[in-house]
């Protein structure tokens, strides 16, 4: 019988993601609450807890804090996995497609591969949340996103773009204004 695994930020570095045959499976994982490797994208926290290496690339999970008044992605969509999302406090709006979704502390929610997406906190206290990606892989795309804003930095102009290539990220730009002017969001 395998000894059990636990959690360290070497599990999540950029090396460690991008080694698909590097195989984490097989023992029991726990997680303690602060564990995990911890970042920062635009003005929200992310922690990584599971990564398709540990899940046979079943899922990837993360637990992310969105501040009041910020949207938490671009819109967007991809074309081969899906997004769950669990609230575990506040709430969140997220849209899909033409849909608005008030999603609470409690509530489950699905953002299906091929429509575009987004979500947005403008409620009264940070939203913490956390996320599926199945199958997994997605948390490798929000490591290199969370690199781009190490030290308080923005991402250089076009950088989106190119991590978008590597992993199924497609953009709709033309919907970004729109949604922080009606809703009253800042990335």
């Amino acid at each position: 019988m395998a000894a059990p695994m636990y959690l360290s930020e070497a599990l999540f570095t950029s090396e460690a993601i991008a080694q698909p045959n590097v195989s984490q499976t097989g023992s029991a994982i726990h997680i303690p609450a602060s564990s995990g490797k911890h970042g920062k994208i635009g003005a929200g926290n992310i922690a990584f807890k599971l990564n398709k290496q540990q899940t046979e690339g079943h899922v990837g999970i993360t637990e992310s804090e969105l501040p009041v008044g910020f949207l938490g992605a671009p819109p967007h969509y991809h074309k081969t996995f899906d997004e769950i999302c669990r609230v575990t406090q506040g709430e969140l709006t997220i849209l899909v497609g033409k849909e608005l979704y008030q999603v609470k502390a409690g509530d489950w929610h699905l953002r299906p591969r091929g429509i575009v997406h987004s979500f947005w906190n403008t409620g009264t206290e940070p939203a913490k949340f956390i996320e599926l990606y199945a199958p997994g892989g997605h948390e490798a795309y929000m490591n290199a996103l969370a690199d781009l804003f190490k030290d308080n930095q923005r991402p250089q102009e076009g950088a989106l773009d190119k991590l978008a290539q590597v992993y199924d990220i497609h953009f709709d730009w033309s919907r970004l204004k729109e949604i922080m002017d009606t809703h009253k969001v800042r990335l």
